[in-house]
């Protein structure tokens, strides 16, 4: 059964018409609740749902609108917040039946920021136990044998299903990227440091990014604007972006790992990138790029130990299997191989930075191939480089595979230069994004 909700309601399209009169904050949160009750019992995208408050809320800011008062683009847009992430007045259990059920009393910063701008929060979305590998009861809103990805699997199941418009995720290795490219939905995992972490459940204090999940670019970056608290990047998409970027294409480490049904969607990605006017050269990566997945491993491992070590040894009886393996593991890493992770992480950051001598953006695949059955959250591989080097780094949908599953690219910019990337984006999503809705329909 294909939920996917088409043709997606974006933020930017809502807010026109909440703008014009055209349609209330009530009106528009009514449409998302709408779709949650009829697919919710089949997706499962929520962990906890609070429509009453939401309402009350939707009720509060379009009285705000009647008075005059317009808060910016997120105003009465519903958002869903991954329940790794504080809401005040929602209980955040991160996927653990042993968590605290109560309701947390204070917004983490990112949540108080988008508050302020007038979003609107139905409640927290499903995650895998503590953003890691064990599945949720979560299923992929185009076909329910078939994986969200993990670990932000409710915010891309949500978002693609059309119970919220747009919503906030976190990635460690690839769970933002991965679960936006398999529920063919825009993921942005942002430069490392630039959202910030207060009141998000820690894993790995070196890989821990917070970004959007939502149907567009422009969508995209208004929910980071917001969630920064910054009206920074939307200016830069006000009008259209007309010069064709140029392009590194990645091959050998990232396209050796991609299926054939991948593979042929990356040939037709670059022929009609090509067409449309981006000049595209293949861009090895530099030797030092080969270990990379074994040095994201073993931070990740090592650092969750010393967030959540604790807790497994009193509550390892509620820990799922995946979880438990990496937590296991990790305690048998030594400091100086921790440290030797954080030396790598220094290393490969900058000699990847020699990638952009000719190139606006990078781009490889955003999975390996389609979403795989339920029972994993798919591999994590093609993402986890972007993780560990900190670079910002988004997906957008390009294709179907002929059994229906979306496929996504990863387009990644220079950790210095994140306008570069949004505007490099914006093209590829004004050439590609047409295709894939042609696909979708």
């Amino acid at each position: 059964m294909n939920l996917y909700q088409t043709p997606p309601r974006t933020i930017a399209d809502a807010q026109q018409a909440i703008k014009a009169g055209e349609l209330t904050c009530r009106e528009l949160l009514e449409q998302c609740f709408q779709n949650i009750e009829e697919k919710e019992p089949v997706i499962h995208a929520w962990a906890y749902l609070d429509r009453e408050a939401a309402f009350e809320r939707a009720d509060l800011l379009d009285q705000e609108l009647q008075r005059g008062r317009w808060r910016g683009p997120l105003h009465g847009i519903p958002i869903g917040i991954k329940d790794i992430i504080d809401v005040k007045g929602m209980p955040t259990r991160g996927g653990l039946e042993s968590r605290d059920k109560s309701p947390v009393s204070q917004d983490a910063t990112l949540v108080e920021n988008l508050r302020l701008e007038g979003a609107i929060f139905p409640g927290k979305t499903d995650t895998t136990q503590l953003a890691c590998f064990d599945p949720p009861p979560t299923l992929n809103p185009w076909n329910q044998a078939h994986t969200p990805g993990g670990s932000s699997s409710g915010s891309a199941a949500a978002v693609a299903a059309g119970m919220c418009l747009a919503a906030v995720g976190t990635q460690t290795g690839g769970s933002i990227i991965r679960p936006a490219a398999f529920c063919g939905v825009a993921g942005l995992k942002p430069t490392f440091g630039m959202v910030d972490r207060q009141g998000v459940i820690l894993l790995s204090d070196h890989l821990d990014h917070v970004g959007p999940l939502a149907h567009t670019i422009a969508d995209l970056v208004i929910l980071l604007d917001g969630m920064t608290d910054q009206a920074t990047y939307l200016p830069l998409l006000i009008e259209p972006v007309t010069a064709a970027p140029r392009i590194g294409w990645l091959t050998d480490f990232f396209e050796s790992r991609a299926d054939p049904a991948m593979q042929q969607a990356l040939t037709s990605v670059r022929t009609r990138l090509e067409t449309a006017g981006a000049p595209i050269r293949d861009c090895p990566l530099p030797k030092e790029f080969e270990p990379i997945l074994d040095y994201h491993r073993d931070l990740m491992q090592f650092e969750m130990v010393q967030n959540m070590g604790a807790d497994y040894d009193q509550n390892g009886k509620f820990y799922g299997p995946a979880i438990s393996q990496v937590l296991d593991a990790g305690r048998k890493l030594s400091q100086e191989r921790f440290e030797s992770c954080l030396d790598y992480q220094n290393l490969i950051s900058q000699v990847t930075r020699r990638c952009f001598a000719r190139a606006e953006i990078l781009i490889s695949p955003a999975t390996v191939g389609p979403a795989p059955a339920p029972d994993t959250t798919g591999s994590p591989e093609m993402n986890a480089p972007w993780s560990l080097t900190g670079f910002p780094t988004i997906t957008i949908p390009v294709a179907v595979t002929g059994q229906g599953l979306p496929l996504g690219i990863q387009i990644t910019g220079h950790p210095d230069k994140f306008d570069d990337l949004l505007l490099a984006s914006q093209w590829c999503e004004d050439v590609l994004r047409p295709g894939f809705l042609e696909q979708c329909s």
